[in-house]
């Protein structure tokens, strides 16, 4: 009888991975965790008291990612980002390889202060729009696009939906967190853009710059932009202060977006345009793998996974490169969102120790840039190219992670171990 629930839960795991990387009919990659939620469910391989049950444990990080969603939306509609990015490519002088690095720079602060799926989404598009203007090839924007969104989301609990679900789960209060990922970040943005920066040396020539538009004429508002860029500011500052005053982060976020949605109806700025541009697909998507991970928990994989990081010692660089190893791999063969509930669980299981939990959030961040298929953030990105005419295959991305990733990985694990020491 246990066989049969292994083969049919992992059965039912392994086809909702697929239809969500496949979309086949090109439907939405949310369809598909739902529907193996309900299949989980109706076949009794997760009772409905344990479905609901890992949704509510997770409810502060969903209403937190519902809060960054809504306030990049309100962003987007001030000309926050196309205004940034033309900065970037005005700063560049004509120099191809200083808009690389600018390019990079800019998508690593959006990925660390506004989560890696509001560079995927917002900034790619607008990056891709200039270099086509400009005549640059698209290739190194697009993968460079993908790795930073995915390699500058450790920073902050905010720059990752896995980080979210790690700092809640094991009551990671933000400052701390920011303080452990603080060397570890900064070594892999560093690893990554200079690696990156050495591939694409020769397709980096220099352009025009007068074929860029000036920066505020993509401001429709001067003063919603103003109040738009104040209060991005003050959130991000009000994270550190929020647990002092004992309020949960997203709390701070729902202000900064009550204060920007009521500034921009009263400017007449933000419309229902604006809320259906929100990736709403996003909480199906999320609320249905975590019944569908339960199901992995009831037949014992959780617990096998524990035992690989138990084996480590603790507080020691062997854990964190184990953490960081086991659970990149995981991210690229099921994706980094599955991979990070059965991670988060394995940790409850094998003892909360920084060594293994901040490890495997490394891996879960920086790992999943080898396969295409590894981060929804990486896939997006390809989507988003495909859709401006700039296509580029998903073995590019492979080509460049094989060799890139592994690096970053154990640059910033390292880093992470001399902090922790």
């Amino acid at each position: 009888m246990h066989e049969l629930k292994l083969v049919g839960t992992l059965g039912i795991f392994a086809g909702t991975l697929a239809l969500v990387l496949l979309k086949p009919r090109g439907r939405s990659e949310a369809c598909w965790p739902v529907l193996g939620a309900i299949v989980m469910i109706a076949l009794g391989l997760v009772s409905p008291a344990q479905a609901f049950d890992m949704v509510w444990v997770s409810r502060s990080a969903l209403l937190f990612l519902l809060a960054l969603l809504l306030l990049s939306a309100l962003l987007e509609v001030s000309g926050f980002f196309e205004w940034a990015a033309l900065h970037a490519g005005r700063r560049a002088r004509g120099d191809g390889r200083r808009l690389f690095r600018n390019v990079f720079a800019l998508g690593a602060l959006v990925t660390t202060v506004l989560s890696l799926d509001t560079t995927a989404v917002m900034l790619t598009p607008i990056v891709l729009a200039f270099v086509k203007r400009l005549q640059l090839p698209a290739r190194p924007f697009v993968i460079a696009s993908a790795f930073v969104a995915n390699v500058a989301s450790l920073a902050l609990p905010i720059s990752n939906l896995t980080n979210l679900l790690f700092a809640d789960a094991f009551n990671i209060p933000f400052a701390r967190f920011a303080l452990y990922m603080l060397a570890p970040q900064l070594v892999a943005v560093l690893a990554t853009y200079a690696l990156l920066r050495w591939r694409f040396r020769a397709e980096l020539p220099a352009f025009d710059e007068a074929k860029l538009a000036d920066p505020s004429s993509v401001v429709p508002d001067r003063r919603y932009f103003r109040v738009a860029s104040a209060v991005l500011a003050v959130v991000v500052v009000g994270y550190f202060v929020a647990p002092a005053l004992h309020l949960e982060p997203y709390v701070v976020a729902f202000g900064g977006v009550v204060v920007l949605l009521a500034h921009g109806l009263h400017r007449r700025r933000v419309g229902l345009g604006a809320l259906r541009d929100v990736s709403w697909g996003l909480f199906p998507l999320v609320i249905g793998l975590f019944v569908v991970v339960r199901g992995l928990e009831n037949v014992g994989l959780v617990a096998t996974a524990a035992g690989w990081i138990e084996s480590a010692p603790r507080h020691s660089l062997v854990r964190v490169l184990v953490a960081s190893a086991t659970a990149g791999a995981a991210a690229n063969v099921m994706n980094n969102l599955p991979a990070a509930l059965v991670a988060r669980s394995a940790l409850h299981v094998a003892g909360e120790d920084p060594s293994g939990i901040f490890g495997a959030l490394i891996g879960l961040d920086v790992g999943p840039t080898i396969l295409p298929t590894g981060s929804l953030a990486t896939l997006l990105v390809l989507d988003v190219a495909r859709r401006k005419g700039e296509p580029v295959p998903g073995v590019e991305v492979l080509k460049v992670g094989l060799w890139v990733t592994p690096i970053v990985l154990f640059a910033a694990a390292l880093a992470f171990a001399l902090v922790d020491a």
